[in-house]
């Protein structure tokens, strides 16, 4: 049950809050943690989390912010997280992430003059070696060994079945897309000002285009790559356009590992190389995050920031690669438990923080260890749940 909002005091009249969310970048994984975040904070809080006033997302969040901004609610998302196919958005079938074969049969037909240049470049006298014969064949793997383009076309599906359009004017709340033009390298925020012809399935595709494992999307004859490359949470768009208060939701932190009690029982670097990359990129993200957060907060101390993100010990998370995607289930739950179990340890402060702003937190012990699943399993009954959520979110606007 969503809490009850307190009266103020009698004769009392402020400004309403303005309230932003940002969905900060994390992957794959990062956009299935915020999905359980986002269905823990629906349930405690008596706002309903698809009529705030502007949404950041960048990487895997601009995924979520954009279903948000669409309208599609944090449960219907999270049924989809839990239980693939028992959902109303389709994206069990969704083909979102493709190799695009394509542009590998085009990069292994310039295999022979690329072989031969390397060659007589490593074979003169200008102090090249066998080493730079192998760096140069690298050339002929493409920009990405995958393409985005099938979150492009899922959304635009989504999108098109709930808004008639594609368009961020379509939108019934605003919307930013980070992502990080290649050329320049500038972050640019899509649906802002100047930034708003662009379709927004084209601006999420661009925003989650890992750099190495996905190619970069061409817009407007620029190059555009993750948003998270400059920043992973880009608060600052939300300061600019007003907000009083940002909740961000931050799935990626540095694992801290005690040697001695920790649960690794070791060191990391025991663990290989894959789990070293994986903490010094967190590492670098946090580091980032944390410097804009002392930044924000010092510069513009009427500006509330709630922060949601996992604990430094959640080993759970660190475990999972940020681009796994069979693990969703387990994600989804995990970041529910995870939100709720941040509420409960900061109750207090956190609903006065809230209140300030207009919004009344529910009793965090009182709200369930996990949501009810629904009981909908034919295709039109799925439907029509989500249109009664939709309806529903309407009416509360």
């Amino acid at each position: 049950m969503k809490a009850a909002p307190r009266p103020g005091p009698p004769g009392a009249s402020r400004r309403r809050s303005k309230i932003a969310l940002v969905c900060a970048g994390g992957g794959v994984t990062g956009a299935v943690y915020e999905i359980g975040c986002l269905r823990a904070l629906d349930e405690l809080v008596d706002r309903d989390l698809n009529t705030l006033d502007l949404y950041v997302g960048i990487s895997g969040g601009a995924f979520v912010a954009s279903l948000l901004a669409a309208g599609v609610s944090p449960r219907e998302m999270y049924d989809e997280a839990v239980r693939p196919g028992h959902g109303s958005l389709g994206a069990a079938s969704a083909d979102v992430f493709r190799l695009g074969a394509a542009e590998f049969l085009r990069r292994a037909g310039r295999a022979p003059a690329v072989l031969a240049r390397a060659l007589r470049t490593s074979l003169s006298e200008d102090g090249r070696n066998w080493s730079d014969l192998v760096w140069s064949l690298f050339e002929l793997l493409p920009a990405g060994l995958l393409t985005t383009a099938g979150i492009q076309e899922y959304l635009q599906r989504v999108f098109q079945a709930r808004l008639g359009g594609d368009r961020f004017a379509d939108l019934p709340r605003a919307l930013n897309v980070v992502a990080v033009d290649l050329d320049s390298g500038e972050a640019v925020a899509f649906g802002s000002r100047g930034r708003r012809d662009v379709p927004v399935s084209k601006a999420v595709q661009a925003s989650t285009a890992l750099p190495g494992l996905y190619r970069p999307v061409r817009i407007r004859g620029r190059d555009y790559v993750d948003g998270g490359v400059r920043k992973t949470a880009h608060i600052n768009l939300a300061i600019q356009s007003g907000a009083d208060l940002v909740i961000c939701i931050n799935p990626i932190v540095p694992y801290l590992n005690d040697t001695a009690r920790g649960a690794l029982r070791g060191h990391l670097s025991n663990r290989g190389v894959t789990w070293v990359l994986d903490q010094v990129m967190r590492i670098m993200l946090h580091g980032r995050m944390q410097y804009g957060l002392e930044r924000y907060r010092r510069e513009h101390p009427g500006v509330d920031i709630l922060l949601i993100q996992p604990t430094r010990d959640d080993m759970r998370m660190f475990g999972y690669n940020i681009m796994r995607t069979s693990a969703r289930r387990v994600v989804a739950e995990h970041g529910y438990t995870s939100a709720l179990a941040f509420f409960r340890r900061t109750a207090a402060r956190q609903r006065r923080l809230l209140e300030k702003h207009g919004v009344a937190l529910a009793a965090p012990s009182r709200v369930r260890e996990l949501p009810a699943p629904r009981p909908h399993h034919a295709g039109v009954a799925r439907a029509l749940a989500g249109a009664l959520d939709r309806l529903e979110s309407k009416l509360r606007a």
